[in-house]
């Protein structure tokens, strides 16, 4: 894994679950989204602590073992989804009033667990037969590339096929012109931009602006519409402190490698690539900032990493030494209680400004398509690496049984489950001679 295993990552990662725990059970603050507006029937007594647990369980148990755990097992850093997911269900399983600090003990306990036991697959990956572990990195190779997409994609939702096909030309326009003329020298100092960096900002902004042409304000209606929620508001307020500290701990852990807000930031934070993976986030975070404030309005409960603001200083400050964790931390906090303190008029905003509010969810479905895409090529790379003659044929096969599956896994799992499968398959013929070293 990226991480290291010592103390202080010990210690991060058992604040990390017990405080993700403790908020979950004392109903301030969940991760996933859907859990969130289900909290509105459970704080007005509709709902018992069983079903709550039981919803919970059904939202992201799915998430964790398929999508989660595969995910940051390829890519050698713990995707957020993995821990703050798991401690959504440890929190809602124990009661609030007699359970909080057993359901904190349990959350933390689970991180570390999962801190050794990531780090322990892996160690066992590489005494197999057939060491994988190096190929596994392919499934993240077109992550990068893909990205810089999403914007033109969420546009074409947005604005029409024509405005999204003139954004994706002038994005490979921009990438390619960077690629020519992107390393200068300025005062004897060596200038390089990176092309999908460059591609990316340049997306994002039109992406913005496409969004900011079709806002049009609508008066004072909305505040009134607010108003009926301003008690939920005022909770979550009420618990601003806590929520900060979550904010700290959240940016810290991101800065110790221990936890990535996504599967293409982490893959670039794996590659030391951290200023285009800090942009990534801000781009998800974008998508994010809609669903994250408006599912807390409405229910009264928070994120425990707000809307993943957090995590963009915390990777710009990765390499910083002490002063770099320390700041990471301080300026996690600050962010949450900024996020928190501007709750209420970042909703008005969204709802004045519709295109703004549109904006997020057609980013959120952009950015899933493009990484389905990119981590199921990107699986199929890997599985072909790693057994040339079975490996297309095994991802493409889990695609499409997937998709007939009673259960389906999350599609943006396939490819990374594909190739980890793919090198214990290989492993099992190995040992009855059907796959030669």
């Amino acid at each position: 894994m990226a991480y290291d295993i010592n103390v202080l990552t010990i210690v991060v990662m058992a604040a990390l679950g017990a405080i993700c725990a403790y908020l979950a059970n004392q109903n301030l603050a969940v991760f996933h989204d859907g859990l969130r507006p289900v909290y509105t029937q459970y704080l007005n007594g509709a709902m018992d602590r069983k079903t709550l647990f039981a919803t919970s369980f059904a939202l992201s148990i799915g998430l964790v073992v398929g999508f989660g755990i595969p995910t940051s097992i390829a890519g050698t850093i713990i995707i957020v989804h993995t821990v703050m997911l798991s401690c959504d269900m440890i929190g809602t399983l124990f009661q609030e009033k007699t359970g909080k600090w057993l359901a904190t003990a349990v959350g933390a306990l689970f991180a570390v667990a999962l801190l050794f036991g990531m780090q322990t697959i892996m160690n066992l990956f590489e005494v197999l037969p057939i060491n994988f572990t190096d190929d596994l990195s392919s499934v993240g190779a077109l992550i990068i590339v893909a990205f810089s997409v999403f914007p033109a994609l969420a546009v074409a939702y947005q604005a029409g096929f024509k405005s999204g096909a003139v954004v994706l030309l002038l994005t490979m326009l921009v990438k390619q012109v960077t690629v020519v003329y992107g390393s200068f020298t300025f005062n004897s100092v060596n200038v390089a931009l990176n092309p999908d960096g460059m591609a990316l900002l340049f997306a994002i902004l039109a992406m913005v602006f496409v969004a900011a042409r079709s806002s049009k304000g609508e008066g004072s209606e909305t505040a009134d519409a607010f108003a009926i929620f301003s008690a939920n508001i005022d909770r979550i307020k009420q618990n601003i402190f806590i929520l900060g500290i979550s904010g700290g701990i959240v940016a810290i852990a991101t800065t110790l490698l221990l936890i990535a807000e996504g599967p293409a930031s982490l893959v670039l934070t794996v590659e030391g690539q951290y200023n285009e993976a800090a942009m990534v986030a801000l781009g998800r975070a974008m998508g994010f900032i809609p669903l994250v404030m408006t599912t807390a309005i409405v229910s009264g409960v928070y994120s425990p990493a707000g809307t993943k603001m957090v995590h963009i200083p915390a990777i710009l400050l990765i390499n910083a030494g002490i002063m770099g964790l320390v700041g990471s931390f301080v300026i996690g906090a600050l962010i949450m209680v900024i996020e928190v303190l501007l709750l209420g008029f970042i909703a008005r905003g969204l709802d004045k400004f519709p295109g703004m509010k549109e904006l997020g969810d057609n980013t959120r479905t952009a950015m899933s398509k493009v990484l389905d895409i990119a981590l199921l090529v990107g699986g199929m790379l890997a599985a072909n690496a790693i057994a040339p003659t079975l490996g297309y044929i095994w991802v493409i096969g889990l695609h499409f049984l997937n998709q007939s599956s009673p259960k389906p896994i999350p599609s943006m799992a396939v490819g990374p489950l594909g190739a980890i499968t793919i090198g214990l398959l290989v492993n099992v013929l190995h040992l009855i001679g059907l796959f030669p070293q």
